[in-house]
């Protein structure tokens, strides 16, 4: 096998970004992300290649990151595990959902750091975060 015949995967995943305003409005939309066999794990993975296309989306869809209270994802996690050998998210544990307002459900330390990195929700969150 020579390298034109590996093909790249991608991780297809289909988001729900929930705003905060009068009818707390959403975003749908899909998303193919590359998923290589050295990625470390799967919230590494997230965390350098999917949270900063959230933040383009925002920005391509004229909406402020400031007042996401809700990330909702699927995905063909499958995928991920076949391609890295290490457990996907949803094996972890974890609902591929983040969110962004602790009057909702209270948040856990992955959302405080997202919070603070790229500002998702700190509007709605100051004090939860310590901003």
């Amino acid at each position: 096998m020579n390298n034109k015949d590996i093909k790249k995967a991608y991780l297809d995943v289909n988001v729900i970004l929930t705003f905060r305003n009068s009818n707390q409005s959403q975003s749908i939309f899909d998303l193919r992300i590359p998923v290589n066999k050295k990625e470390i794990d799967a919230v590494t993975f997230l965390n350098k290649k999917f949270f900063k296309r959230i933040v383009k989306k925002c920005e391509l869809f004229g909406r402020r990151v400031e007042d996401l209270i809700k990330i909702s994802t699927a995905s063909n996690w499958g995928l991920f595990e076949k391609t890295t050998n290490k457990p996907s998210l949803s094996r972890l544990g974890h609902n591929c959902k983040w969110y962004f307002n602790d009057e909702i459900n209270e948040l856990d330390d992955w959302e405080k750091k997202l919070i603070a990195q790229y500002n998702f929700g700190a509007q709605l969150n100051a004090n939860a975060i310590g901003l």
